[in-house]
């Protein structure tokens, strides 16, 4: 069984109406059809990123060269507007509303909801000051009690994690204000936590809430256990489909409408860190036209995979998530593939938005603009090189780069048959990336590769693919301190491989990861670039 048979095989894809015809010659579409290559602007996007809550974060993404700002964060899952000082100073940054939603009942996924207004959840966080003295006694306020007729509102998370240096001692929780309660049983009353005994080690307990505020009383010797984390923390506790349809269209509470796209022709839910099966996110995409696409590459996750680690701990970089993109649009399916960074403030991973220009428009339009890029899939994904100082340390503007598409085209014969998929890149750097290559992808693999600056792959005739996708990379001439790098080489290297391609590890500075031991991890030195898929319309 061929390659493309078998991923069909895998999930039913979209059939055409009932009663439609087939037509003699199979129809595509260009995401980058109306883009007009020579005026439209590059806008650098986030659609999963943490931070944005204080001026010196805001700057940082600034600094990057960011210009569209929809942080998502949570606890609560709510917009993160940006503050009114940094918004004076920069009035050319384009904000959206967005937030990472999670905690499902029937699911593990998280998604986050570009131009969403959808706010849900709760956090709070005890400080490590708070955390040192025994017993912590703390009370968390301004909470919703719990109501069969919205359970979901008035269920939370303790989560509890008490470290020791030897031996197995244990400290004694009392919970006054709430119950505890089974989740997975309709949130049904499991009575009170009243001088529970907790072990060593992460705990976490789902309670009722039976008033404004639950009061904590966690004794402990401090000579033996220390406390790494306490807090109470809320997510949806709804199926995921009623996220969906909440983020999407809105929904009632309290006799308003909250939630809903901002824009309704813009923006719409992207599914992250997609470490499962084809199946799970093809219903979900099938949901609603709205429902966007996957991750492609999350920093947090190893980029282009699944294992929660860094690549300096692995023989080879993990490349789930990119093969399920190539899963997913061979079974027929409009998924569009976003790059994060996630957690990861200096790591790599962005949305570059393809925009008519903004500069004279108001903001509600110059937003309505870039949400509606998300949406049509005007934009393509970027996972640079780290910029860095003459020492080696990372520095501003770390993951920016102007490498990008000049043009993405389908070309027809005389008869409106498509024909060929033409494909142009610039504006690589020319001293450390002058060396250029752009590869063809449909559900078949790697059809095409040119080592220019343009080029193009001709159809099949008798074979016509499912997809199409252009990527593209920039490159040194060398590598490895000094070690040639030539297009034959890159030609031999998957997308996660090249994304590995170094000089050295970094060993000091500001880790773009986030702690010391991470620091270790090589230092890319490759610019690589991701357009969406051209996607065939008829089987």
């Amino acid at each position: 069984m061929k390659r493309r048979q078998a991923l069909l095989s895998l999930a039913a894809a979209p059939c055409l109406p009932v009663g439609a015809e087939e037509k003699s010659s199979p129809e595509y579409e260009n995401p980058y059809e109306g883009v007009d290559w020579e005026t439209w602007e590059c806008v650098h996007s986030m659609s999963h990123q943490h931070q944005g809550t204080n001026i010196s974060s805001l700057e940082s993404f600034r600094e990057m060269g960011y210009g569209h700002f929809a942080f998502s964060n949570y606890y609560p899952s709510a917009p993160t507007p940006l503050l009114p000082a940094f918004r004076e100073k920069n009035p050319d940054v384009v904000w959206a509303p967005n937030a990472e939603q999670h905690s499902f009942l029937d699911t593990g996924l998280h998604f986050n909801s570009l131009g969403s207004r959808l706010a849900t959840g709760y956090g709070k966080y005890l400080s490590a000051a708070e955390r040192k003295t025994s017993p912590i006694e703390y009370r968390f306020e301004n909470l919703i009690p719990f109501d069969d007729k919205r359970p979901w509102e008035g269920v939370y998370r303790i989560d509890l994690t008490l470290i020791a240096a030897e031996g197995k001692p244990e400290a004694i929780l009392t919970v006054h204000g709430a119950t505890a309660c089974n989740r997975e049983e309709n949130f049904a009353d499991d009575g009170p936590i009243e001088k529970r005994t907790i072990p060593v080690g992460k705990k976490t307990f789902y309670v009722r809430a039976s008033g404004d505020a639950i009061d904590i009383t966690l004794g402990y010797n401090p000579e033996e256990i220390s406390i790494s984390q306490l807090r109470l923390m809320q997510g949806t506790n709804r199926p995921w489909r009623e996220m969906f349809r909440a983020a999407l269209d809105g929904e009632e509470r309290d006799g308003k409408t909250v939630g809903g796209l901002l824009h309704p022709d813009g923006g719409g839910i992207t599914l992250n860190h997609p470490t499962g099966k084809l199946e799970a996110y093809a219903e979900m995409l099938d949901f609603d036209t709205r429902v966007l696409g996957i991750e492609v590459w999350n920093q947090l996750t190893s980029g282009f995979g699944s294992d929660r680690g860094f690549y300096a701990s692995m023989k080879n970089p993990p490349g789930h998530f990119y093969q399920l993109w190539d899963q997913i649009l061979a079974t027929g399916r409009r998924c569009w593939g976003f790059f994060v960074k996630d957690h990861n403030t200096y790591g790599r991973g962005r949305n570059v938005l393809l925009t008519p220009p903004l500069a004279d428009l108001s903001p509600e339009k110059r937003e309505a603009a870039l949400l509606r890029a998300y949406r049509n899939g005007a934009f393509f994904g970027s996972v640079a090189s780290i910029a860095t100082s003459d020492s080696g340390e990372t520095t501003t503007p770390y993951d920016h780069s102007n490498f990008r598409f000049r043009q993405i085209r389908l070309k027809r014969d005389e008869k409106g048959k498509a024909i060929a998929v033409e494909a142009a890149v610039g504006e690589n750097n020319p001293d450390r990336t002058p060396n250029v290559q752009i590869r063809f992808i449909t559900e078949e693999g790697i059809t095409h590769v040119v080592d220019a600056e343009q080029g193009e792959w001709k159809l099949p005739p008798s074979s016509p693919p499912q997809f199409i996708r252009v990527e593209a990379c920039a490159y040194p001439d060398t590598h490895k301190n000094g070690k040639s790098l030539i297009a034959g080489t890159i030609r031999e290297l998957a997308p996660a491989q090249i994304a590995t391609l170094h000089d050295r590890q970094i060993e000091r500075g500001p880790g773009f990861f986030g702690n010391s031991a991470e620091l270790r991890t090589p230092l890319p030195i490759v610019d690589q670039i991701f357009s969406q898929p051209i996607r065939r319309l008829n089987a």
